[in-house]
């Protein structure tokens, strides 16, 4: 089962920490609007072939919640319930969202973790490729974050460390499985990290792109086999990359979530592949049934 953790934004969501370099200097953001962007792209995930289950927000406080890579991390386990890793927040409006992830967490049939130690924002700062997996530290997530969560993964694993603008390692590599490359940008990144990748990979498999892509999502597209559903502030020359590489780019209009908020089509979501006998799927917790509430007040 490829499972999509998801949040929609409540009725009366704002923005709040302004903790990125486009929430900082956003004007306010339209609830409604931003409650249509993140069912539409509920929709496509499911329409092509993805499972999402959507926690809404308790709390009008809870702002951050939308931005779901930053729930928790399912890690699979053979023969076992899949783990949920808890992420430990930078921000301190977002410190309370995991305590609403872990009962859904359990509810599915989970095992719940906290890993206890630093500052590690979970599925923003993971990646999967070739069988690898990508953990990330240096832009929000703290080394020691990174230590104490990594113990938890089986399997390969690297380390990468990224830096500022790129605050989550799903600004600096997207993997993209299905015309086997990961879109890369160096300047974002420690150079040993990049050596590391192209030692592991092979040079020829990592597509660069530059800081100033990045600042416009160039690695924060939804890959969905060869369906990349993506910003539409993605810069041109990305799109023909990326459509020239193989990827079919879906355009998902977010003026809401991406250019006032300041986070794309993969940061709604904590993605996880796994298997459908061990989790269970809280029926008042699937899109069908989230969705009415959005649908019925016309988002």
């Amino acid at each position: 089962m490829d499972l999509f953790l998801m949040s929609p934004p409540g009725r009366n969501w704002a923005l709040r920490g302004r903790a990125n370099f486009r929430s900082r200097e956003a004007a306010p953001a339209d609830a409604r609007g931003a409650r249509r962007e993140w069912l539409t792209l509920a929709r496509h995930i499911e329409s092509r072939g993805g499972t999402v289950v959507a926690l809404p927000s308790p709390s009008d406080a809870l702002t951050g919640m939308p931005y779901a890579a930053e729930c928790g991390q399912v890690v699979a386990r053979e023969g076992q319930a899949p783990l949920f890793l808890l992420p430990r927040m930078m921000s301190a409006h977002r410190f309370a969202e995991r305590d609403h992830w872990a009962p859904l967490a359990r509810r599915m049939g989970m095992e719940v973790v906290d890993p206890g130690v630093g500052i590690w924002e979970a599925h923003g700062d993971v990646a999967t490729f070739d069988g690898v997996t990508l953990l990330f530290w240096g832009g929000r997530t703290t080394l020691d974050g990174l230590e104490a969560a990594e113990q938890h993964f089986p399997g390969e694993l690297l380390r990468v460390q990224v830096r500022e603008p790129a605050f989550h390692g799903n600004m600096a590599v997207l993997p993209l499985p299905a015309v086997d490359r990961l879109l890369v940008c160096p300047d974002v990144m420690a150079p040993e990290s990049v050596a590391l990748l192209e030692r592991r990979f092979g040079a020829d498999r990592l597509v660069r792109v530059a800081e100033a892509d990045i600042r416009r999502y160039a690695t924060n597209g939804l890959p969905l086999g060869r369906d990349l559903l993506a910003p539409t502030v993605m810069p041109a020359h990305v799109v023909d990359l990326l459509q020239g590489l193989g990827m079919r780019v879906v355009p998902m209009p977010m003026p809401e979530l991406t250019e006032k908020g300041g986070g794309s089509s993969r940061c709604l979501v904590s993605r996880a592949s796994v298997d459908p006998a061990r989790v269970q799927l809280p029926p008042e917790y699937r899109l069908d049934a989230v969705a009415k509430d959005i649908d019925a007040d016309g988002g």
